[in-house]
Formats: C-alpha cells, structure tokens, sequence
C-alpha cells in the first residue's frame, strides 16, 4: 500500500507541477482546470474510494469525507466564486492548487505512516520470524523434507547447526547450544543434551539434535506466539478505543461549524453593511474542514500501541493486544503465585542436621523413587541400597550398605518405635533412623528462584504492593514471603480463593497483575486486571488466559515489561495531547485570519501528522 501512495503522489506531480506553471505563466482557466483535474484524480482515488465504501458502511464523518469536502469544496471556489478578489489577485487557480494539495500532501502523510506500520510489523516479524520452510523427521530409516505441520507427535526430527527447531520436543541424542533469543530474549545460549526439552523458533548453534516431537506444530510455542501477535491487532486500547468514539462526534461537529462559520458571519456582513463575504468565509470554512481533520490522532495512536507490541516482544514479553498496556501500566497491586512462579517447582534440601555418612545413606534411598521430595536428593553417593520400599504417606524403608534405614514424617517414626523429637519449621521434615537408632533430620522445601527476591524489589521501587497468593500451608507461606521480600502472603487458597482475592482488591480500588504459571492459575489470570503468565515453565491454559507472556520465566521483566507500557500509554498521551492542540491553534488563526492560506493549513496538519507518528516510533524501542 505504501508503494501504491508514492506512484499517487508521483503522478499527481507529473500533472500538478504543469498546472501550478500554467497557471501562473498563461493564466488561461481551459489550460491548467484539466492538469489541476488530473493531478486531483491520481492523489485522491484512494480517498475517494474509502470514502464511498465507508458511507454504503453508514460510516459517513471520518478523515476521508473531510478531506473530500474541503478539496472538492477548494475547485469548487475557483468553478462558482471565480468573482472573488483575492483569488483572481493570485492567478484565478489559487484554490485549484490548494485543493490538489490537500490530497497530494494527505497522501506524502499516509505513504509515511504506511513505512512506520511496516517498519513496526518487521519489528515483530523479526521476533517471531520462527518458522522454518520445513522439517527433517527420520522416516523408515531416511531423511524425508516435510512441512513442519505434517509432523506427527511422537515422531522424530533433525536439527542441524544453524538450523531453527520446527516443533517442541525433547533431545533423544545429540548436543548443541541453542540460541532462544526470539523466544525467551535471554542472550545467553542455553545447553541442549540428551533428555533435554527445546521449543520450537529456537536455533541449534553448533551441533546436531535428533529430537521427538512432543507436540504438534500447530501446539508448539512458535505458533502460538505467531497466532497471539496476529490476535492482538483486534483487540483495541482504551486510548484507541477514545480516538474512535471521539473521531464520531468530532467529525459532524466540525462540520457543522465549518457550515456555521461559512453561513452565519456572511449574512451578518451582509444585512449589516450589504458586502458580499461568502467567498472569504466559505474560504476559511474549507481550511477548517482541513486542519481539522483527526488523521494525525487516527494513524499516530493505533501505530504507538502496535509499535509498543514490538518493543515489548524485545524484551522477551508478548503483549497479546494493544488493550493489555492500560491495565498494566496503571496497576498498582501484584499478586504473585508461589509454586513455578516465586519458586522452581522442585524440591530442595534446605536444612541437613545429618551426619554426612547418614545424608548419603539416604540419598542412596531416596534415588531409587520418583516421588517430588526423592527429587531433592541430587547429590553425590558411593552408598548402594539394595531394597526400597515406598510407605505412601509416611515415608521409605530401605536397605543401604547393609543397614536398615528409616526415613519420613514424625508419625511414621513413632509408629516404627523411634524416640525423637518434633522439630518445629515451615519446611517438610524428614526423621532419619539407621538400624532403629535416630540420627537426625533433613529438611525440604520447593526451591526459590534466584532471580525472586531482585523482581520483588523492583515491584516495590515501582510503587506496587507485592502480594503472594498460594494453596500452600501458612507456615510454608510465610517463611518463602520472609525470604523474598514480599509485603504479604495469603495462603491455603484454592482456584476460586485466589479468584476471589483478586476481585476484593479490584473492589477496593485497586489494579491487579496476576502472576502465574499453573492451570489452576488460568481463571485469576482472566479475572486480574493484567494475567501474566510464566511462558517458560507456564501451562497452555494459563498462557492462553493470560494478557502478558513472559517467554524465560524471569520475573523481573515483568516491572521492565510495566515501565514499558508506561512510556507506551504516555507516547500515546502526548499524541492526543499535542496534535489537538496544534490543530486547536490553527483553527483559531483559520477563523481570524481573512482568507487563511489553505496550503498553510495543510502543511499544519501533515506537520502535525508526521511529528505524531516519528514519536510513535519511541514505543518501539
């Protein structure tokens, strides 16, 4: 479409720039009305066209019509008032050349914003560019070439180095780092090896994977990252949602005043004093219709909120629509979920009051299960156990180095006849006995994520109130709350608790961001103000639920991703702001000055136009 404008604006000029000299040179009305008509046809086609599909639409008041108006309404000067002073002083095509002005330096306004729109859509382009031509998979012994979409689950595909991976998966052999820039931002190339889960749009630097496919192309993280973007430019912020009901009433009531000021000041100059004035207030009335036109609102606004998608893609978040930057700009409460979210979702030793040689005994034990708190003990062993017994509920029974261990809560300590004492902490308490004898215990608890304690400092150095909201038990709650810094924890939460929360704060005045990652998260995400999802680590549904997408789990580009929607929402503010009050002041000077230029009016209202949408482009970086 850009390049469509410029072959306008082109044309237009091979006819306009004969007419201007015709004009002036011969002044002869048959000899420059038909290049002056061309110039007109070949830069407003496409005006004339949006306009006439938006009146059978019944959209009739938009930046189209007033255009129309005030360029038809300048030949129309030169065609009915030839009579006029002022204009036969100036050569008799004076308004001609203006009303061709007005499309030909309309369309220079809209070729620009036609690049800017390009420009922000290669932006996002650039970052979710993730899908390769095709896939290798292994089929009956050979390489086959597919599309990545005729991929099944279950099969399995190459990567080679350079190449982007097609579809989520896991590593069955092979090795490689693997750049995950356009999907997560993080810049540090991360380690894929045998066992490894990979997603697709990431890119094998230096080795080759033979990868199963985990899920379906359609499934996998790339897609649903191109299929977001694409939904996102039909949802509307309020800012825009504003210009458009405000573009509504402002059009007709331009209108209207443009009708008034045409009408009214003429009659009264002449029943008062018998001057005829229509020509020099019909004049003004057009260069009115003119300024007034809301273009630099209407193109400037929507292109910030889809710049600013963009530039938050750079961070590593995804913005589902242009609607979610309000919210989240303007929040002034995070809630934050503690398992996956706060923490690792993984077990960790946290307290050993063990002897050494006991810890490995009981590592021996512990890595013959698969259960959550045996994935804790991760550490290092000769010992070698040769009986295991899993008591549900309790604890182990096992056999290492030929001892008998006990191992588990106080119940099934005293149960066994053990003698110890309870240990008061917020942690999971792990008793250890070898050979009926008690020697100490072990503490675990689901690990904290590194980065918590840095993102929650950030939240509160922005002003928001940090809130943890888990289903964990109060003691547990309250010790991780302790550690990372929050301001508060509620705890033994279900689903609709957590729901619930969030609708107490929102009825108290508040605006919630909602963090999460888990499927039970997925209804306080839709009910938050802004639901942020954990990409990484995160569940579909509460990916699906959520209006932000932080794509590497790091908590601390959730405040980076607010200050951003900040400076977006104040981009847009300054547009609405500037560009009214650029076109109030040249409509004051249209009114008071006799036969204000209309050039003039257009070269204010392109100029305001293109400084609208150059500051637009700030929301993409």
């Amino acid at each position: 479409m850009a390049d469509k404008r410029l072959i306008s604006v082109i044309i237009s000029l091979i006819f306009f720039v004969p007419a201007v000299i015709t004009e002036k040179a011969a002044g002869v009305f048959a000899a420059y009305f038909p290049l002056y008509a061309l110039a007109w046809v070949a830069a407003a086609w496409s005006v004339v066209a949006k306009a006439v599909r938006n009146i059978s639409h019944g959209e009739i008041f938009d930046e189209n019509f007033l255009m129309l108006v005030a360029s038809i309404g300048a030949f129309v000067l030169n065609l009915v008032f030839s009579d006029f002073a002022e204009l036969n002083s100036r050569g008799g095509g004076e308004a001609m050349m203006d009303g061709v002005l007005v499309m030909i330096l309309y369309q220079v306004g809209e070729y620009f914003q036609a690049l800017a729109v390009r420009r922000s859509r290669k932006s996002i382009r650039g970052l979710l560019a993730l899908r390769p031509d095709s896939a290798t998979v292994l089929r009956g012994g050979k390489e086959v070439d597919v599309d990545p979409e005729d991929v099944k689950v279950g099969e399995t595909f190459i990567v080679r180095a350079g190449e982007r991976i097609p579809l989520d998966g896991r590593v069955i052999s092979g090795a490689s780092y693997t750049d995950t820039a356009a999907i997560t931002g993080e810049s540090v190339p991360v380690y894929a090896k045998e066992g490894s889960e990979v997603k697709s749009g990431c890119i094998a630097t230096d080795g080759m994977l033979v990868i199963k496919a985990e899920k379906a192309f359609g499934e996998s993280t790339a897609s649903k990252m191109l299929r977001l973007v694409e939904e996102a430019a039909d949802k509307k912020a309020k800012q825009e949602t504003f210009i458009n009901k405000f573009a509504r009433v402002y059009t007709p009531l331009v209108c209207g005043a443009a009708v008034v000021i045409a009408v009214v000041p003429s009659l009264i100059i002449w029943f008062t004093s018998g001057v005829n004035a229509w020509q020099q207030w019909i004049y003004t009335a057009l260069s009115l219709l003119v300024i007034s036109c809301p273009c630099a609102l209407v193109i400037s606004v929507p292109l910030t909120f889809f710049g600013g998608i963009g530039g938050a893609g750079k961070l590593g978040i995804l913005v589902k629509g242009a609607n979610c930057f309000s919210a989240f700009a303007s929040a002034d409460v995070i809630a934050v979920d503690k398992t996956g979210t706060l923490t690792e979702g993984r077990f960790t030793v946290k307290e050993k009051r063990t002897d050494d040689e006991t810890f490995g005994l009981l590592t021996a034990c512990e890595s013959r299960f698969n259960h959550p708190i045996a994935q804790a003990f991760n550490a290092k062993t000769d010992a070698v156990c040769t009986s295991a017994e899993d008591v549900a509920g309790r604890g182990i029974r096992a056999v290492c180095n030929g001892k008998r261990i006990l191992a588990g809560n106080i119940e099934f300590m005293r149960e066994s006849g053990i003698k110890c004492d309870e240990i008061a902490s917020p942690y999971t308490v792990i008793y250890i006995a070898t050979d009926g004898t008690y020697k100490g215990y072990v503490t675990v608890a689901d690990a904290i994520r590194p980065d918590s304690a840095k993102s929650v400092a950030e939240f509160k150095k922005a002003g928001l109130r940090t809130i943890m909201l888990t289903g964990d038990k109060k003691e547990v709650a309250l010790a991780a709350a302790k550690e990372i810094g929050l301001d508060e924890a509620r705890y033994g939460l279900l689903p609709e608790d957590k729901v619930a929360e969030v609708r107490r704060l929102q009825e108290n005045g508040h605006k919630v961001i909602f963090c999460g990652d888990g499927i039970n998260d997925a209804p306080v995400l839709a009910a938050a103000d802004t639901g942020c999802a954990m990409g990484g680590v995160g569940s579909d549904a509460a990916i699906e639920a959520a209006d932000i997408v932080v794509m590497n789990d790091d908590l601390t580009k959730v405040a980076k991703g607010r200050k951003h929607a900040r400076k977006v929402i104040s981009i847009a503010m300054q547009n609405i702001i500037g560009s009214l009050a650029v076109k109030l002041a040249i409509m004051v000077l249209a009114i008071v000055l006799p036969a204000f230029p209309l050039w003039l009016a257009i070269i204010g209202d392109v100029g305001v136009c293109l400084a609208a949408i150059a500051n637009s482009f700030r929301a993409l970086r």
